[in-house]
């Protein structure tokens, strides 16, 4: 009797330690939080931010700025081997305009953003460069820095492909739009929050809010549940928003509202929008810069006029010849072959193999970065002043024409 009663107490005693570890380290990681939260002073990482002036006196704030960054992904199947996704990347994205990056599947379009709100997967390794959010270094964050810092919410949010992935399917989205904003502080009571969230609906384009607040995610077309995870997201004020392929799964005339709603927003809230796709027509009305990406790499960059109509990578012809709003009456080329699986023995160029434009050295030698203006730079040695003369496709030369003639 007296052995299972010290055997009881025991059992206890050690139950009650179990339990008070977990209280202690729940309110150690509450206070850390708290203190963290108190700590987290917006208008100071804002002020950290540095400007573009370029030579029309326009003065670009930049919101998030990758530098020369070398990403790869660990093999799970094999130990220490890696394999390189990212190879020298450098990209910023400027306050209150829209950022469209562009390429093939496979190109590091949504792996590139994805370090600017610190998801590129746990099996993704940063071998170097830098990543800043309003001249802030974040590229040595962990995901609890991620998560103890606020910069993802706050400073920088994402729309995904899938609208659903994003809500809960068992709460109506107003309940949902409203609890958003009071985790994050962003109004003090309940009643603050649903004017707000009726205000948001209203600026994506949703008739009869009120009603919409009531409705359940499967309840709505996907167009619909798509605008509403864009009011949830941008209600809560974040300074740069990633849009990656918020599109691709909706038909056409719905495709062109979101958009329609996009640069709205961009242009009512001055957010820093960057929008990824593989359609470069998808964005040609919206965007006011435009990267285009290649194994791992941005291979041509400008404004969007520049881009559009004044192209200077083959790559980059391809992409327009594909079009059908710029070819009409001519027949839509595709480009051979496939984007390289395996980046890591790349020699040369990586669209060598693909080019009917590339030169002898494409194939042994990476080229340069050319700048035809101060926002308009390209990576091919075709811009090289050795090069030999070259013409290229007719829709493209006739697209110089008409753009050398305006200017």
């Amino acid at each position: 009797m007296k052995k299972n009663y010290k055997r009881t107490l025991k059992y206890f005693w050690l139950r009650i330690k179990k339990q008070y570890s977990k209280i202690k380290k729940y309110l150690f990681n509450f206070l850390s939080n708290k203190r963290n939260k108190k700590s987290f002073d917006l208008e100071k990482i804002l002020s950290n931010a540095k400007y573009k002036t370029l030579k029309s006196g326009e003065k670009l704030k930049i919101a998030a700025q990758i530098d020369d960054i070398h990403l790869s992904f660990l093999n799970p199947a094999r130990p220490g081997e890696k394999n390189k996704v990212l190879r020298g990347t450098s990209l910023k994205i400027y306050e209150g305009k829209v950022h469209a990056i562009i390429g093939e599947s496979g190109s590091g379009k949504s792996v590139i953003t994805s370090l600017l709100y610190g998801l590129p997967g746990n099996n993704a390794v940063i071998d170097s460069g830098e990543i800043k959010l309003y001249n802030n270094n974040v590229e040595k964050f962990s995901l609890k820095d991620w998560e103890k810092s606020n910069f993802r919410g706050r400073i920088v949010s994402a729309v995904f492909q899938n609208p659903m992935s994003t809500l809960n399917p068992t709460m109506k989205v107003g309940d949902q739009i409203i609890e958003g904003m009071l985790l994050n502080k962003i109004v003090k009571t309940k009643k603050e929050a649903y004017d707000r969230a009726v205000e948001f609906l209203k600026l994506t384009k949703i008739n009869d809010p009120e009603a919409v607040m009531k409705l359940y995610p499967h309840e709505m077309s996907g167009g619909m549940v798509q605008r509403v995870v864009i009011a949830a997201i941008v209600a809560l004020e974040p300074k740069i928003l990633v849009m990656d392929e918020p599109t691709t799964a909706l038909d056409p005339t719905v495709q062109a509202l979101v958009l329609d709603v996009v640069k709205n927003l961009q242009e009512k809230l001055k957010l820093a929008i960057v929008f990824i796709t593989h359609d470069l027509g998808v964005v040609a009305s919206i965007a006011d810069y435009i990267s285009i990406m290649y194994a791992g790499q941005i291979i041509e960059e400008g404004t969007s006029e520049e881009i559009l109509r004044y192209p200077q990578h083959p790559y980059t012809w391809g992409l327009i010849l594909s079009m059908p709003d710029l070819n009409k009456g001519e027949r839509l080329s595709t480009i051979r072959g496939s984007v390289p699986s395996n980046l890591n023995n790349i020699k040369g160029d990586a669209f060598a193999v693909r080019n009917d434009f590339a030169l002898g050295r494409d194939f042994e030698i990476e080229p340069d970065f050319y700048y035809v203006s101060e926002t308009h730079r390209v990576k091919s040695a075709l811009l090289d002043k050795q090069a030999p003369k070259y013409n290229p496709p007719k829709v493209i030369q006739k697209l110089w024409k008409e753009y050398l003639n305006e200017k």
